[in-house]
């Protein structure tokens, strides 16, 4: 019988690459698994985004699962505390609590318990990031208060006192804890009523400014000098202010149709005013802006979008003539039942509303100032008050 003969190392080798085999095919298991539970984690994070942060532009909610040095960790931020529980329990249902939680509610603690801040520019930008050259979605007033959310180098992701998120530069407003922001709400206040004003350093027209001011800016009162009345900014400048251009800051409540006429001379003051997107302000503004400031300086908050504003109030059903629409009523415009443009009615047919610069149109073919595009795109008008 012919003898094997015995070759060194081959049954070793088999027995290797088996392991190697092995190895591989669990490897790409692991894999697959860890796939399919990002999947099923994005899938479902999908959905409670729909029902705890239904806009984004109020509330932050972000997150993801991955494998750092094979454990899973959960990481992202919210602001809803409620979505933060809910987050961790869809990571419990794929990891059996197997990962480490990471996932922030905002403000964020590293921000310690200064989380708030008073704006101190007359018109400061909430950007949709944090850098110079991004969108520009909002704008805040001096006097504003802010809550801070978290900090990225020189910029803070804010949220305004409506709610509305952007990234703003530390230079425009004052960070300040809660103490101090108690302080600022009850110290005595003036708010602006000019479209713009200038705070000077003296009470003289002709000294050096220290500050300019828009319509709705805010200011602390110190005392009063004849036609002068000397402020102090959040940030702890001071200067003195034309008495004409401010009254003082308290709830404005007018009967209603001494409102309606309040809100039309506001609007119409602001005849001419140039289109900014994201403006919100009497220097520039965009459509939503351009109602928001103008109910406010009435003793009205409105949403800031348009979408948002036609939210609010009851719906006007209104005949071809337009005859039942009174002066401050909201008409909103759109396509297939997407609300993109927001207009003041002026009673009847005529409109005053921000496109291009702030002017009147009407919805009456009659009118030299018709316009058929408004017309043919309006979708709902809503009775605020």
């Amino acid at each position: 019988m012919e003898k094997q003969r015995f070759v060194p190392g081959k049954g070793r080798g088999w027995r290797n690459g088996t392991w190697l085999l092995l190895a591989l095919v669990l490897l790409v298991v692991s894999c697959q698994q860890k796939g399919q539970v990002q999947e099923e984690f994005a899938r479902g994070l999908k959905v409670l985004q729909r029902q705890y942060v239904p806009d984004p532009t109020l509330d932050v909610l972000h997150a993801d699962l991955q494998q750092q040095q094979g454990r899973w960790v959960l990481r992202g931020e919210t602001t809803v505390p409620a979505a933060r529980q809910a987050v961790r329990a869809l990571a419990d249902s794929l990891l059996q609590q197997h990962f480490m939680d990471s996932l922030v509610i905002l403000p964020h603690p590293s921000l310690g318990d200064s989380i708030y801040g008073i704006v101190t520019v007359s018109v400061a930008h909430l950007r949709e990031e944090p850098r110079h050259a991004a969108q520009l979605v909002d704008q805040a007033i001096l006097g504003d208060e802010l809550r801070l959310l978290k900090r990225r180098g020189g910029w803070y992701l804010v949220q305004t006192h409506y709610r509305y998120i952007g990234w703003m530069r530390r230079e425009s407003f004052a960070r300040t804890d809660q103490n101090g922001l108690t302080a600022w709400r009850h110290n005595p206040r003036v708010r602006v009523t000019r479209l713009f004003a200038i705070i000077h350093s003296r009470p003289d027209a002709t000294s050096e400014p220290v500050s300019d001011a828009v319509l709705n800016a805010r200011l602390r009162e110190v005392s009063r000098r004849g036609r002068w009345v000397k402020v102090v900014l959040p940030d702890g400048r001071q200067g003195f202010i034309a008495s004409e251009a401010v009254t003082a800051d308290v709830k404005i409540q007018l009967p209603r149709e001494r409102l309606r006429d309040a809100i039309i001379r506001t609007a119409r003051s602001m005849m001419g005013i140039p289109y900014l997107w994201g403006g919100n302000s009497s220097k520039g503004n965009d459509c939503s802006g351009f109602t928001q400031t103008v109910f406010f300086a009435n003793g009205i908050q409105l949403p800031r979008d348009a979408r948002q504003q036609a939210l609010v109030g009851d719906t006007v059903h209104v005949d071809s003539a337009f005859t039942n629409v009174l002066p401050g009523d909201l008409l909103f415009f759109g396509q297939k039942g997407r609300i993109t443009h927001v207009g003041i009615s002026l009673g009847g047919a005529a409109f005053i509303h921000q496109s291009g610069y702030v002017h009147v149109n009407s919805l009456d073919p009659a009118s030299p100032l018709y316009s058929k595009y408004r017309h043919q795109s309006l979708q709902v008008i809503k009775r605020v008050f």
